[in-house]
């Protein structure tokens, strides 16, 4: 179990810590970190279920200003553990994952706080020309700092594992943990809602049927889908730089 809490401590450090910010956008996922959670496990099905029934509640999510509204990689890397640990039901994870979720938010304002002082230094040091310190207070002392702000609470709750979740929940009110429990039922609605606003705007309508309708009669994967819609995204990019060359 020490090796799962250490590997799990680390995914989510890996997921957060942006030192690749694209990739780590990428991997802090649910459905993508209940993959690797559950190879960890021994158990991709299910990391994949209850990460893929998590991801439900983010889904037409934006991070306005990099604000994030709930961190999903602290409500997967606890939740998903415990649920695989425990064989809970996928809507139980969910209502497990909300909490830590909004827990994730504090974590992430007390890391800017202390970045504000690394910044400061490396305002500092570029006043100065010390550029050879530079690097330090800008990307090496923040990114350790996040790795002990990230990997500390993942580590503890995945060491000791369904007690600690246990005695979490069992703090929490019974009529707390049902309103929970019934929002996030409804956050996967509500995700689908705002991504069928996007959708529904007139000038992405007939991409929206002709994929549809694509679907429909080739069947292809959801990979070959989105390889797909990337290639016809850059070629209507491109033709629309084009046009606006042009009437330059």
């Amino acid at each position: 179990m020490l090796i799962k809490a250490i590997l799990v401590g680390l995914i989510y450090w890996l997921s957060m810590g942006r030192a690749c910010y694209f990739l780590s956008f990428a991997f802090r996922k649910p459905v993508v970190l209940g993959v690797i959670i559950g190879l960890v496990y021994g158990d991709v099905a299910k990391g994949l279920m209850y990460g893929a029934t998590i991801q439900l509640m983010y889904m037409g999510g934006i991070e306005a200003g990099g604000n994030i509204p709930s961190d999903q990689g602290l409500a997967s890397c606890i939740a998903i553990p415990a649920a695989i640990a425990t064989n809970l039901d996928p809507a139980a994870a969910v209502a497990l994952a909300v909490p830590f979720g909004v827990l994730g938010v504090l974590i992430n304002n007390v890391r800017r706080t202390i970045n504000a002082f690394y910044n400061a230094k490396a305002d500092k040091f570029v006043e100065e020309g010390e550029y050879d310190k530079l690097n330090v207070f800008s990307f090496l002392l923040p990114w350790l700092t996040n790795g002990v702000l990230y990997f500390t609470p993942v580590f503890i709750a995945t060491l000791f594992g369904a007690s600690v979740v246990q005695a979490f929940i069992n703090v929490v009110p019974t009529w707390l943990m049902n309103g929970l429990n019934n929002a996030g039922n409804m956050l996967p609605a509500l995700g689908f809602a705002l991504t069928l606003v996007v959708m529904g705007k007139q000038k992405y309508l007939p991409f929206f049927v002709l994929g549809f309708f694509l679907y429909s009669i080739l069947g292809f994967s959801m990979l070959t889908g989105a390889v797909l819609a990337l290639c016809l995204a850059l070629i209507v990019s491109l033709f629309k730089q084009t046009d606006e060359e042009e009437a330059a």
